[in-house]
This record gives structure tokens, C-alpha cells and sequence, in this order.
């Protein structure tokens, strides 16, 4: 049922400023429900990129194979291969189109690394991401470092950790863009398009429980339970999934109709004709994809209209396309406004998160004659998260301390990497593990993990969330729809937090209803019950004389 205004709790908001209630989404991430199925979206998608990057990713091209060396082998390869002017290739030739083919498969294999190779964008575990300097590291050397320090640090910030603020809205939009990367093999693109399809299975899913909830909670209704969002969510998948799949899946199909719609134009002569009457075609549908694609900028739109209206797969892509079509720069400052202040209160969190971490540790180092019992807590963190630095600022100033460097990769990049400050000492000092030390940092490991996912949750929480809100006021811009009306079902609250449900009907004279303001189950009447017999009739006698009550003398005057 579409549930409307009433028993609404929202602050009236002038209209002007109506872009402030995306400040109210910050309060509503921190739900502890939406962290943690934010964290478990997370997890599920890195596993099943992981997963796919396995099964892509292979090793550089050898540039004395074969295929690029041996002539014979070219020569099958390329045969029937002749100059512009007629001439037949010679040997010199064949290696110089195996050292082509060389390039071009080093190049895309180069692409293929940075994604699915070690430590690639899209195979790396969240906890081992590289995010920069740790905020609490990166404050300490603000506050107290030198000018250079200061430099130095704020420099890394903006070129590292910045961008990862920002990190739902990057995760959804690498592998989209590196799809229409020119360099990319057919391989690497199908790899992509897996990783698109797993990506979408997820959050269809996890973005679809988290925007449910967020819903119900901006529209100033009572909070619904973890359990009946999901099985709303549950009930709708496949329009969840469906909805971003249609405009990729036009896309996919215009572009196989373009590339079969150029085989003709191979022909000698005739293809040079072909072409010049598959121009406009091919412009045209250029310009199909082009719109299909500026239009999955709105794509978070579609899960939040599912969530809000309780719709359909049509109505979640016509909502989400008109709006930015209509209303683009409302909807890219409502974007803005997100963007800025989620990387605010994102660097907030981070900052609190990692400082706590850092002054527990800390406060158990204080204990007591730890030094002399050689139980110094740092062994705990043998296996800590490297990501945002939270394994350099545990392991400070112990015999574990590591260091951060740049390695250079073989595509051109540089991938940071951790490495003992003190080799020798770290080496010994690990010797001296019994079993349960091992143990005992696997189990705090575990503890840290959850921590830490749960902070990077609040940055896919605060994301969906945020979508919500300006779904709710796009549809207030374009459709003039009050932010309060969302879609319930039957059995999830409709009125306020804290207050009980109004009755669905109420008797009246006539033995009819009244209507009802809200549309509640009907509850059917209980039977009528027989009346009772009436008490039977008792003879009481007249009194007589003698118990005729006397009288004062006054009164029988």
C-alpha cells in the first residue's frame, strides 16, 4: 500500500533549502543494521572478483615464443598477407608482424594486471587495499610535523586517501569504463562483464535491503526489522537486478548489431561503398548507447525506486532516466552536496575508528611489567588490516614495525607495499611464537577485521542512503510528491515511531464503518452474543400495621 502523509513526522523544510535534508542521511548510515549488511555486500563482491580474476588473469606474453618469433608459425598465422602494392611478405616481415602482435598482447595483458593481476584493482581484498596514510597518522603529522611533513602528508591524502571517500560510487564505475577501454582483449572484457553481472547479483540484493530501510526511516515512518526488508527486497529481485541490466543489456545488443552490420564492409570495394551507407548507422547508434549510458549515471536511482514505490522493473527505469533527463543539474547538485559532505563524515568515522583501534593498543601496552614478562601486546597484530595503515600504526615502535614502499610493476604502475623495518629483529621475534600466539593473533585478526569493515561499510551505507534522499526529493522536483509517501506492505508500520496504530474502522449509529485513514487489514467482527434471560420477578408483600413504622409527634401533625 502507498502510504501517505499521515502520521508523517518530518520537519517542514523550506523549499529552497530542501537539498539540507541529505545532512539526515549521515544519522541513518549509522544504523547498525545497514553496516553490516553493507560490510557482507562488500565481502561478496571482492570474493567473487577474486574468484574471476583467478580464472582471467594470466601470465606476461613471452617475447621468445613462438607466435612471435617463428616464421613458419606467422606465416599460418598471416597467410595470404601482402603489401599495398601486391608484393608477398618476406621473412623480415613476418617477424616484424610477430613483434606487433607481441606489443599489442603485452599492452593488453597490461590492462588485464591492473585489474586482475597481484594486488589489482578488482582482486584485492578490501582489507589489503591500499587507502594511504592512516587519518590518525595523517592528523598527527598535520598537528606536529614539519612544513615538509605537512607537505608531504597532505599531498598523499589528496592523491590516495580523497578518492577513496568516494569509493562506492569508483567500485561500480571501473569496470564499466574499462570495458570501453580500446586496449582491452575480448578476454578482459568478457572478465569485465562477469564482474559487471556479479557486481549488479550483489547489490540488487544488499543495496536493495540497505535503500528498503533507509526509506522507511527518511519518510518519518516507524522503523522496519532487518527481516522485513529483506523479504521485501526478496520478492522484488528480480526487478532489482533487472532494472540496470536493461540499459546495459541495450547496449550490449546495439553494439553486436553494429559489429555484425561491418562484415560486409570487409569486401574489397564493396566494403568502401558499405561504409559510407553504415555511417549514419553507426552514428545513430552511437547516439542509442550514448544515451543508455549518461542515463545509468541515475542507476542508483533505480533500487531506490523499487524500495520507495514498491514498483516494477518498468517503472524503476522510467523514474530513474526521466529524472536525470529532466532535472539534470538538480540531480547532479543533490549529487554534489552527497559527494561532499559523505566524504566529510566518511574521514570522520575513519578518523574515530583508527583511533580507537590505536588507544586500545596503547592503553594495554601500559600494563605493568610487560616488558620484563616479554608480553608486550604487539604479536596481536602480526595479521592486522593493512588498508588505510591500520598495520603500521599497531606495529609502531615494535620489533614488527614495517615500512611502506613503492614498488614498480611491470605495466608502469607502483604498488605499495609493506616490509619490515627490521628484518633480522622481525624474523626472531617471530621464532619466539608458540602455538598459541599464532592463535591469539588469528582471533584478534578476526576482531579487527570486523571493525574495519564495518567502518568501510559506513561508506556504502551513507551512499545508498544518500540515494534515497535525493530520490525522495527528485520526485518532490519533478513529480511534486511529498518526501513522507513511501510504499508499505501489509505488515510493516505505517504510523510514526512510538505511537500505537489507529483502529481500521470505527461503528456508527447505523451499524456501518466509517472510512478509515489508513488502509489497515480488515479484522472480521466478532459473533453476537445471546442476551441474557431477564431475572425472574420476585413478589415482595405490603407491609402490614404492625411493622408500620412510628412516627414523631411533630410529623403527624
Amino acid at each position: 500500500m502507498a502510504d501517505g502523509r499521515d502520521g508523517s513526522t518530518l520537519p517542514a523544510t523550506r523549499p529552497g533549502y530542501q537539498w539540507t535534508e541529505i545532512f539526515r542521511c549521515f544519522q541513518v548510515a549509522l544504523d547498525p543494521r545497514k553496516l553490516l549488511v553493507a560490510a557482507a555486500g562488500i565481502v561478496a563482491v571482492a570474493l567473487g572478483w577474486y574468484l574471476l580474476s583467478s580464472v582471467f588473469y594470466r601470465s606476461k606474453p613471452n617475447a621468445e615464443a613462438q607466435e612471435y618469433t617463428n616464421v613458419e608459425y606467422l606465416q599460418k598465422e598471416y597467410k595470404g598477407a601482402k603489401h599495398p602494392d601486391g608484393r608477398e611478405f618476406s621473412a623480415d616481415d613476418y617477424r616484424t608482424k610477430g613483434t606487433e602482435k607481441y606489443r599489442k598482447d603485452v599492452a593488453q595483458w597490461a590492462k588485464l594486471y591492473e585489474l586482475a593481476g597481484p594486488d589489482g584493482r578488482l582482486s584485492t581484498m578490501p582489507w589489503y587495499e591500499y587507502r594511504g596514510r592512516n587519518p590518525f597518522e595523517l592528523a598527527s603529522t598535520v598537528i606536529s610535523g614539519s612544513t615538509a611533513d605537512r607537505q608531504d602528508a597532505i599531498s598523499d591524502f589528496v592523491s590516495s586517501s580523497a578518492p577513496t571517500l568516494f569509493e562506492p560510487l569508483v567500485k561500480l564505475l571501473i569496470p564499466v569504463v574499462k570495458v570501453f577501454d580500446i586496449d582491452v582483449s575480448p578476454l578482459t572484457r568478457i572478465y569485465l562483464l562477469l564482474c559487471i553481472l556479479w557486481s549488479l547479483l550483489c547489490w540488487a540484493f544488499f543495496g536493495g535491503v540497505i535503500t528498503r530501510i533507509a526509506a522507511v526511516q527518511l519518510s518519518g515512518k516507524d522503523r522496519i526489522s532487518l527481516g522485513q526488508a529483506v523479504h521485501f527486497v526478496t520478492s522484488r529481485y528480480l526487478s532489482y537486478l533487472l532494472s540496470p541490466v536493461v540499459p546495459l543489456g541495450l547496449i550490449a545488443f546495439a553494439t553486436i548489431v553494429l559489429a555484425l552490420l561491418g562484415l560486409p564492409a570487409l569486401l574489397p570495394l564493396v566494403g568502401d561503398i558499405l561504409y559510407v551507407v553504415l555511417v549514419p548507422l553507426a552514428l545513430f547508434g552511437g547516439f542509442i548507447m550514448a544515451v543508455l549510458l549518461v542515463g545509468l549515471i541515475g542507476y542508483p536511482l533505480m533500487y531506490t525506486t523499487l524500495s520507495v514505490e514498491g514498483s516494477d522493473t518498468f517503472d524503476a527505469l522510467s523514474r530513474a532516466y526521466n529524472y536525470v533527463m529532466q532535472a539534470p543539474w538538480q540531480y547532479l547538485w543533490y549529487c554534489l552536496v552527497a559527494i561532499a559532505y559523505g566524504a566529510a563524515v566518511t574521514l570522520v568515522v575513519v578518523f574515530v575508528a583508527s583511533l580507537s583501534v590505536y588507544l586500545g593498543k596503547w592503553a594495554i601496552s601500559q600494563t605493568p611489567f610487560n616488558e620484563a614478562t616479554n608480553q608486550r601486546p604487539e604479536y596481536l597484530f602480526t595479521y592486522a588490516p593493512e588498508s588505510f595503515g591500520w598495520k603500521q600504526l599497531l606495529l609502531h615502535g615494535s620489533p614488527l614495525e614495517k615500512t611502506q614502499v613503492a614498488v614498480p610493476l611491470e605495466n608502469g604502475r607502483r604498488r605499495y607495499v609493506l616490509e619490515d623495518k627490521y628484518p633480522e629483529q622481525a624474523q626472531a621475534y617471530v621464532k619466539t611464537y608458540a602455538w598459541y600466539n599464532f592463535a591469539s593473533a588469528g582471533v584478534t585478526t578476526f576482531w579487527l577485521v570486523l571493525l574495519f569493515m564495518l567502518m568501510l561499510g559506513f561508506t556504502y551505507s551513507f551512499f545508498w542512503s544518500a540515494m534515497t534522499m535525493i530520490y525522495l526529493l527528485m520526485r518532490r522536483h519533478v513529480d511534486e510528491v511529498e518526501l513522507d509517501e513511501v510504499y508499505l506492505d501489509d505488515e510493516e508500520p505505517a504510523t510514526p515511531h512510538g505511537l500505537p496504530p489507529a483502529p481500521s474502522a470505527a461503528l456508527t449509529p447505523s451499524g456501518t464503518t466509517s472510512p478509515s485513514p489508513t488502509s489497515l487489514p480488515m479484522v472480521p467482527p466478532s459473533p453476537p452474543v445471546a442476551p441474557l434471560p431477564p431475572p425472574a420477578a420476585v413478589s415482595v408483600p405490603a407491609p402490614s400495621a404492625a411493622s408500620e413504622p412510628k412516627l414523631p409527634p411533630d410529623a403527624k401533625k
